[in-house]
């Protein structure tokens, strides 16, 4: 009888993420899962990694380094405040992975300084981790500028580094005029994204499927307008249908999305649905 061949792991940035910020009980999930295996990313993986959690890092140091913010807790304070949903769950996951190890104060003076010191080292290893703990596919067909902006960093000066590479990943209209995204979904994928759409339109909207409904509705404004419409702003909003269409067919794709059961099934593109961090800890839970 033949040994089944173990598949290899293309993670999608939700398990990425989950395995580098989750909570203890999900990471103990996913190493698990992936015990002794390859695990693989792409550099437009690694782009939407550092767009969603390393810009914010970055803006985060800035703003604890304002001359008006005395300490940490007015730092966290004012961004609670000021920034959305997404941003301040960048920060509420660093809070655990870097102060809460430093037994920092966060009303005191001088602890900011040190936090600042932390901070910025933490986003140093971070970045590397990103390139280093994980095979790179050397696939990406969109050819992302913002996934190749280098973060050069001088420990006894870090702002310079951080606000050069926050200023050229933030510089959309100059990473846009260097990729390829427009031929990636108007020539080489043309048909796929024709499938999306037409798959979405025959789907009921439901929570399940409300993900990938909204993707294949960019997709179809993208297919009606043109490369016009090919912008970072709108790739955020399809990133999974590009991270599904440049999967290589050879490994299984890991992912929590839903969006992927109808991207990935289209394209006979293997993959699996992980168990959200919710489900994972609430399980536990009962059985305990």
């Amino acid at each position: 009888m033949e040994e089944k061949s173990v598949p290899q792991h293309f993670l999608d940035t939700s398990v990425l993420r989950s395995l580098l910020l989750g909570t203890q009980v999900y990471k103990q999930y996913f190493e698990s899962q992936f015990t002794d295996q390859q695990l693989y990313l792409s550099n437009y993986v690694q782009m939407e990694m550092k767009r969603s959690y390393l810009i914010n890092l970055i803006s985060f140091y800035f703003v604890l380094r304002l001359e008006t913010i005395n300490n940490i807790g007015d730092a966290i304070a004012l961004w609670s405040n000021r920034f959305k949903a997404s941003e301040l769950k960048a920060i509420l996951q660093l809070i655990p992975q870097l102060f809460s190890t430093h037994q920092l104060n966060f009303s005191s003076t001088q602890d900011k300084e040190t936090a600042l010191s932390i901070l910025v080292i933490y986003i140093k290893r971070f970045e590397i981790l990103l390139r280093k703990k994980f095979n790179n596919t050397n696939i990406d067909s969109t050819a992302c500028a913002r996934a190749l902006v280098p973060l050069t960093l001088d420990l006894k000066n870090p702002a310079v580094g951080l606000k050069q590479f926050a200023d050229e990943f933030g510089d959309v209209e100059t990473c846009r005029s260097k990729c390829q995204i427009d031929q990636f979904l108007l020539v080489q994928y043309q048909k796929e994204i024709e499938q999306f759409i037409s798959q979405a339109d025959q789907l009921p909207k439901t929570s399940n499927t409300r993900g990938f409904i909204k993707i294949a509705q960019n997709l179809k404004e993208i297919l009606a307008q043109g490369a016009v419409a090919c912008n970072c702003k709108r790739c955020e909003k399809i990133g999974d249908a590009v991270i599904a269409l440049n999967a290589p067919r050879s490994m299984q794709l890991e992912h929590t999305d839903n969006s992927f059961d109808y991207l990935c099934s289209t394209i006979n593109q293997p993959h699996y649905k992980h168990p959200s961090e919710n489900q994972i800890v609430t399980n536990i839970n009962r059985q305990t």
